[in-house]
């Protein structure tokens, strides 16, 4: 019984009862129809016979004719007002779906901009832009659309009640509560200024929070292999704690905040509306009651006593709406300066901590002027040429102070030189990732250069979109190559055994964890022959390939057409190239064709 104890609780019990009367009633009206039909003489079957005898609703001719006589008594002639809210509602639904189309496309225009990646990396005004773009977008929306509901009905009730109240009791008292409401409106605002700086820094500690929860989830099978998990446990723990902190501090200000709100807004704002309102009633001598009876005093002193409480109401709610007006203003404050970075990045200018070469120590360097986007680009075909362009990041560390050499289809070059020197700068540059700071560059449009780098990116997707991205099936047919050329690249770079093995080329996999380093090298390269650049930048990309494929490779490239600059230490690349270009790390470079008297470098 012990066990059955704790099911007898007091709604369980109510439950079970309700359950029983329930079940008696039905059983008592069972046996009310039963002596009935006995009564009447008339057996139960007659009753399932009648209700057999029921048309059946059936979507047939016979409905569309019932249906066109209802039709006529809803809508009975063409024009009449009937007509005119059908018109009128199908007028609001071709609105709807206008709207939708319009959401639509101007939803999508981000996917073209791409101003993500310069604003990350180009500009450093805006730490976590992912934070701006997703949560305080949508807070401050929300903040706005409070404020609307929250300040529209208060001042309307404001209008009217003032508008009553002066033919009652004269301008005297609305205006004692609308001064009371300034003067209180200036105190509470003075109190609540660190809102708006607080609301600023709990968005900032956010976006710190998101990003090192992202950044350990996209590397962690490399934290997993330095057992890193209690250094990244502690740094997690560091952010949480600071924002964990500055909510505690935040909270406790708005508590406070929201009772001394309570008694300026509510019960002081309430006591100031009693005394307003009385004094017209405590004169005697006052000739709006000298011919009143006691009645009609205390029917009039009621009835402005009403309006005036729901005026001194609506008052406090403006009041009160203060406190989200100075959150909504550090929301406003992220988003301006969101709307200012991104206007600027738009038109080709980014502002970075720029480092200067005194600073850095660079004896004997000149200063140079470096203004982002100065540089000329000229689009060309089958060339590649620097014209004095200087090689700069975008927080002016200068690698080259003048860049100069010339490329042209079918002549390969490696790149070579210490790390920092600035081979993936030069790439960076020629994909129009990084701003050009003066000079002249002439190269192919950015859809006849093809980057290929180290770790290559693996999409979501099937085997097949791994080979043709970043394009799509549709795209893939309308260049008119079948899977089975796909095939044949798959075949120059020996990987056409996954086709077997991952179960064809509509199968869905994590690509990333399913293929091993070398695969995913050469699942890139493989890519490279489907989309066939004019030139191609491998940075690194055969590291884990083997020198006879690695070999083949380069030799295919060269027969399609591919012009190839390689990043690469490997003694075995330099037969495939025409020219090198060596970079030292301290500014200086060299140009110059590969011949049988070049000294090899490398591993």
């Amino acid at each position: 019984m012990a066990a059955f104890s704790k099911y007898l609780t007091a709604r369980n019990s109510s439950l079970a009862g309700a359950a029983l009367l329930l079940l008696c009633l039905l059983r008592k009206q069972r046996r009310t129809l039963g002596l009935h039909g006995k009564k009447s003489g008339k057996p139960q079957l007659q009753n399932n016979e009648k209700e057999g005898k029921k048309e059946q609703a059936m979507v047939d001719k016979v409905f569309f004719s019932k249906f066109a006589r209802i039709l006529k008594i809803m809508v009975p002639r063409i024009f009449c007002k009937e007509t005119g809210y059908l018109v009128l509602i199908a007028v609001m639904l071709i609105s709807r779906t206008y709207c939708d189309v319009w959401m639509i496309q101007n939803g999508t225009l981000i996917e073209r901009a791409f101003t993500y990646y310069k604003m990350g990396n180009l500009d450093n005004r805006i730490a976590n832009p992912d934070q701006l773009l997703t949560q305080d977008v949508e807070k401050f929306c929300n903040s706005v659309v409070d404020m609307y509901s929250n300040l529209s009905k208060p001042f309307l009730d404001i209008v009217l009640y003032i508008f009553k109240l002066t033919s009652a009791i004269g301008i005297q008292g609305p205006a004692s509560m609308m001064a009371y409401l300034l003067v209180s409106g200036l105190f509470l605002t003075r109190l609540r200024r660190p809102i708006g700086k607080m609301t600023i820094i709990e968005q900032k500690y956010e976006g710190e929070y998101r990003y090192v929860n992202s950044r350990l989830i996209t590397n962690s099978e490399e934290i997993a292999f330095y057992n890193g998990n209690k250094r990244e446990k502690q740094t997690i723990y560091t952010v949480f704690r600071k924002l964990v902190e500055h909510l505690h501090n935040f909270i406790l200000f708005r508590f406070s905040m929201g009772f001394i709100d309570s008694i300026i807004a509510k019960y002081l704002a309430t006591i100031v509306g009693y005394l307003v309102l009385s004094r017209p009633f405590l004169d005697l001598s006052h000739p709006r009651h000298v011919k009143s009876t006691h009645s009609e005093l205390l029917e009039d002193y009621y009835q402005n006593g009403r309006m005036l409480l729901r005026m001194s109401q609506a008052l406090g709610r403006i009041v009160l709406a203060g406190r989200e007006m100075t959150r909504l203003a550090g929301f406003t404050v992220r988003i301006s300066e969101l709307m200012q970075v991104l206007q600027d990045i738009n038109h080709g200018k980014y502002e970075r901590t720029m480092v200067s070469q005194q600073e850095k120590g660079i004896e004997g360097a000149q200063a140079i002027s470096l203004i982002p986007g100065a540089g000329e680009i000229i689009n060309a075909d089958n060339i590649i040429k620097f014209d004095h362009v200087p090689l700069a990041t975008p927080n002016g560390d200068i690698l080259i102070r003048d860049l100069n050499f010339e490329v042209r289809s079918g002549a390969n070059v490696l790149i070579c030189g210490p790390n920092g020197c600035g081979k993936s700068s030069l790439f960076r540059v020629l994909g129009e990732l990084w701003p050009l700071f003066g000079g002249r560059l002439t190269k192919p449009e950015r859809g006849k250069l093809f980057y290929v780098p180290q770790r290559p990116y693996m999409t979501l997707g099937t085997l097949r979109d791994q080979v043709i991205y970043p394009d799509g099936r549709e795209d893939q047919k309308r260049k008119g190559i079948t899977d089975l050329v796909l095939k044949e690249y798959l075949d120059n770079v020996q990987l056409s055994h996954i086709l077997e093995r991952e179960g064809g080329w509509d199968s869905v996999q994590d690509w990333m964890d399913v293929l091993s380093g070398g695969e995913k090298q050469r699942m890139a390269m493989a890519r490279l022959f489907y989309h066939k650049p004019q030139f191609a930048i491998l940075d690194e990309c055969t590291s884990a390939v083997s020198v006879d494929v690695e070999g083949y490779i380069y030799s295919h490239c060269r027969e399609v057409g591919i012009t190839l600059f390689t990043v690469s230490h490997r003694k075995s690349l330099w037969k495939h190239h025409e020219y090198y270009l060596h970079m030292d790390g301290r500014g200086n470079y060299e140009f110059k064709q590969i011949t049988e008297d070049t000294v090899e470098f490398g591993s």
